[in-house]
């Protein structure tokens, strides 16, 4: 019987990151690249904005354009954890949630992997997920990009359509379902959607379709 693996997403999926934790991220982006480029915080801030509108992650256009920066550095400098789980609000319902989808579980972000595993030990949920992935895990490639896909299913030795991506992002999923994987659209602003096979409004409404998706 062939195994199936939920890909879930973590900021604004498994936890609510617009509470304030993306805030204190944007921000110190944002003190990093107005240090290391010499820019004043005007400016720093509109490059950050630009290069998440452009390619879907502020790394990737400093990969492109500032070959300089240390990604590894820039990493760990926009993440600080003491800052980050003070505001950190997870979804309700996960420990109901969780376990009740059949299949195993794997977290897929484009935050670095010392964050995905500080949060995820902060709301006590590694007995869910048989892996983590950061995009330090996966040579920085990044949703939406199909890389980052492909990248993941090399590495677990699984065929697309083994897997369930579970997002907030209806870009992320819109690649995801181009490679053949079944897409999940999370949250509150969700609705049915071309290219999406469900669209859920929060934990609950997913443990009832779980098992539909298999």
């Amino acid at each position: 019987m062939t195994s199936h693996y939920w890909l879930f997403d973590l900021d604004n999926t498994l936890h609510h990151a617009d509470a304030g934790i993306f805030a204190i991220i944007n921000h110190h982006m944002t003190a990093y690249l107005a240090e290391h480029l010499q820019l004043n915080h005007t400016a720093a801030s509109a490059l950050r904005q630009r290069y998440w509108q452009q390619y879907g992650a502020t790394l990737a256009g400093l990969k492109l354009h500032h070959p300089q920066i240390d990604i590894q550095d820039f990493l760990l400098a926009s993440h600080p954890l003491e800052l980050i789980l003070s505001q950190l609000k997870p979804m309700s319902n996960l420990h109901q949630t969780l376990p009740a989808l059949p299949g195993k579980k794997i977290v897929l972000s484009n935050g670095p992997i010392h964050y995905v595993q500080a949060l995820i030990q902060a709301m006590q949920l590694q007995a869910y997920f048989q892996q983590l992935i950061g995009i330090d895990n996966i040579n920085y490639h990044y949703k939406p990009h199909p890389r980052a896909y492909q990248t993941v299913c090399r590495q677990l030795a699984i065929h697309p359509s083994q897997c369930i991506m579970v997002d907030d992002s209806l870009a992320n999923l819109q690649t995801a379902k181009t490679l053949g994987m079944r897409t999940v659209w999370f949250g509150q602003h969700t609705y049915p959607q071309t290219g999406i096979d469900v669209a859920v409004a929060n934990m609950p409404a997913l443990a009832k379709i779980g098992s539909v998706l298999l």
